[in-house]
């Protein structure tokens, strides 16, 4: 129930922070701070007609940050649940973590505490570090050393982990990847991490000054949690409670929602590469040996030990089998290569997507021999980690603590592989529950060559499913297991309603579309040129659009082009650096350097009162902030439709189109809207912003659906069909 003593620490917290901030109410943000009070002030789980969740839309500008943070705070901490704020992207999470909370906290009179959760992956393993550090000089391996363990022969690796090594003992380092002064690559840092599979916890000998688990204690003690979209679904994948507090104690807010199904759907999928399994066969021979030898484990581990060539060498039978199998199907022509077509080195792609998740008998039938294999595998790999962690619990098994400890960080992943490899055979064995979405099930052949014809180098076939959407699961380990949540973002309806973003995460609840503070009708023109060419014709349509950006480029302003495709952008970008020189001053072009070099070039551009003119693709169409004299003009190249040539789309396609739905009004359409409105986005950043959105597809005006994508629109000033010439 909503008390009124809950509505006047609310009210009062929001009117706090106008007065000291000196800054006006806006209504779709006060409209904001209703909704969400309303929905998660009154949650009742004993009706189920009581909504527990709130999505809702609210454009750039509205304020969503203070409104669910000023709305959302209060309950959770009269009904002693936990908030945690998700974002999908490092940008916001900092915002909210450096900015946004402290802010409010200064302005509201509210009283919380916060801090921000990381994955494992973000800190690093002492165990690990100390263990290298240990190990650095030795040519050969140590008797106290998995054969798992990387030996150290990259001198920067070692300077850079004598370095950590020396900072964490000088207390000059927190032993966090972020707080460390210079860039650590990938293949450099991650070697110094662990997992909840590798991790030992509390039998650590470095538990006391873990920096993960305490890092973890304070989770747990604070009022808010700002986290990502992949973290929490790494603790939900696990059952809850495991990173984050358990759901059920938890007020999620997931900002940036619109990427929250996407996310889903890529952490419940599973693949299985042949050729690299069979190594890995090899390499679990070896350190399950080397085990054997210098650890001496008890009769049962030494008997599964003595047994494991046999074993993999059955494993190692089936798996060829499978490659037979699937190398006697026919994979279509198809192939998607990674490369620009100016370019020589290709990667070249075959996919063989299975119609309707449907596994042919032969194949269905070897992968449940291999599934067979891996569990009883998983297995046995379970019972060894079982005696090492039974050891470090103090169990008498025959092994000494400091061998278990050296050795469960070698041992313990191999369990998890071989879990997923069974995982994905199960996916491929069972049938999928009826009326329900069916799982994308797929074979992927990798080919490396010089060119599509000659060269190829053979890297072997693949193994993947994916669910095709992810409202399902999220229903199964968020929705119904969520006190409560709400989910936001300036782009989550499309086409005016939120069907597809329900068909694809299944959020029930209320829904909301709030008014924007920007005055759209007297500061965008929205303008839509007379066009000879069709957006679907490639070449005669780039040939116009370069022709176009010439005529309606302003050289001394800043611009954003946006393009659907790598390879328009590029034929693009040839074509009007070999018309004029002036362009070579003025063009950034996604791919050549890092993103923010590129927009911290652009600004520097702006700032000297030179122009600057960005052309980039998708990730440039969304997250980026340009505002005033940085982007007064966002030129669009073509409606962003979405070609269903993944197997995931094409498999939801499939299924749609099926049950006799229109998968292109369904899917394509909305999602294009939810693209275009994003890209128009960039332009009108704060309400003094101004300028022009030009887009060069007049698909909007000649085919059936433009009407319904042009009224999806913020309400612009149109200019439809404009004659550039007059």
């Amino acid at each position: 129930m909503l008390t009124d003593k809950l509505k006047k620490t609310i009210q009062s917290a929001y009117s706090q922070i106008l007065e000291s901030k000196e800054i006006k109410a806006r209504y779709g943000q006060r409209l904001m701070i209703a909704d969400i009070a309303r929905t998660l002030g009154n949650i009742d789980h004993d009706n189920p007609e009581q909504p527990h969740i709130c999505t809702l839309e609210a454009g750039t500008g509205t304020g969503k940050t203070i409104a669910y943070i000023v709305a959302s705070l209060p309950i959770a901490k009269e009904h002693k649940k936990k908030l945690i704020i998700s974002t999908a992207t490092i940008a916001l999470q900092e915002q909210i973590l450096l900015k946004d909370l402290p802010d409010i906290q200064r302005h509201s009179g509210l009283n919380f505490s916060f801090t921000l959760a990381k994955g494992r992956k973000r800190y690093v393993c002492l165990h690990k570090l100390e263990n290298y550090i240990s190990h650095k000089n030795q040519s050969e391996l140590a008797l106290d050393i998995p054969t798992s363990e990387v030996l150290l022969n990259n001198k920067d690796d070692i300077l850079l982990y004598d370095d950590l090594y020396q900072a964490w003992n000088n207390k000059t380092w927190d032993g966090e990847i972020d707080s460390w002064d210079d860039f650590i690559g990938q293949s450099s840092w991650l070697p110094l991490t662990s997992d909840q599979h590798q991790c030992s916890g509390k039998r650590c000998s470095f538990y006391d000054e873990c920096i993960y688990f305490k890092a973890r204690e304070s989770i747990f003690k604070v009022d808010c949690i700002i986290a990502n979209h992949d973290l929490v679904l790494s603790d939900l994948n696990m059952g809850g409670g495991y990173i984050l507090p358990s759901p059920d104690e938890c007020i999620y807010i997931f900002d940036e929602g619109h990427h929250l199904p996407l996310k889903a759907i890529n952490h419940f999928s599973y693949s299985f590469h042949i050729n690299t399994t069979l190594k890995w066969l090899d390499q679990v021979s070896s350190t399950l040996n080397n085990f054997a030898s210098l650890a001496k484990p008890p009769a049962q581990i030494q008997q599964i030990i003595t047994h494991f060539p046999e074993q993999a060498k059955d494993i190692a039978t089936e798996i060829n089998n499978l490659s037979a199998i699937v190398n006697q199907f026919e994979f279509p022509e198809d192939r998607f290569s990674s490369q620009s077509s100016r370019q020589t080195n290709h990667k070249q792609e075959q996919i063989l997507r299975f119609e309707f998740g449907q596994v042919p008998d032969i194949l269905k039938s070897q992968c449940q021999q291999l599934l067979n294999q891996f569990g009883k595998l998983s297995g046995q790999l379970l019972n060894i980690n079982t005696v090492l962690k039974d050891t470090l619990e103090g169990e008498i098994t025959g092994l000494k603590t400091e061998v278990a400890e050296q050795w469960m960080p070698a041992l313990a992943p191999m369990e998890s592989r071989a879990s997923a490899a069974m995982n994905l055979f199960e996916f491929f064995t069972k049938q999928d529950k009826e009326g329900l979405p069916p799982n994308a099930r797929w074979l992927h052949k990798h080919v490396n060559s010089g060119s599509f014809s000659q060269n190829q180098d053979f890297e072997g076939i693949e193994l993947s499913c994916s669910p095709i959407l992810a409202a399902n699961t999220l229903e199964q380990i968020l929705w119904s297991q969520c006190y409560g949540a709400v989910v936001t973002s300036a782009t989550i309806a499309a086409l005016g309603n939120f069907d597809r973003y329900v068909l694809n995460s299944g959020v029930p609840g209320f829904f909301n579309i709030l008014p924007s503070p920007f005055n759209y009708q007297d500061n965008v023109e929205f303008i839509v040129p007379k066009m000879r060419s069709e957006a679907t014709q490639y070449q005669s349509h780039t040939d116009e659009v370069v022709e176009i950006l010439n005529q309606i480029i302003d050289q001394e302003k800043g611009t954003l082009v946006l393009f659907a495709s790598k390879k328009q952008m590029s034929d693009v970008e040839y074509e009007l650096l070999r018309s004029d020189d002036v362009w070579k001053k003025l063009l950034l072009t996604q791919g050549q350097r890092n993103k923010q070099v590129i927009i911290n070039d652009h600004k520097k551009q702006i700032d000297k009162g030179k122009g600057s003119v960005i052309l980039g693709l998708n990730s440039f169409a969304e997250g980026i902030d340009l505002p005033g004299e940085y982007c007064e003009h966002v030129i669009i190249a073509k409606l962003p439709f979405s070609v269903p040539n993944n197997p995931v789309d094409a498999s939801l396609t499939e299924w749609i189109e099926s049950q006799g739905r229109n998968a292109f009004m369904e899917i394509s359409v909305p999602d294009a809207s939810i693209k275009l409105v994003q890209a128009c986005g960039r332009l009108i950043r704060k309400e003094t912003d101004t300028g022009r959105i030009t887009l060069l597809d007049k698909r909007v005006m000649t085919k059936f659906y433009g009407k319904k994508i042009l009224n999806s629109l913020p309400p612009y000033k149109l200019i439809l069909n404009a004659d550039l010439n007059a």
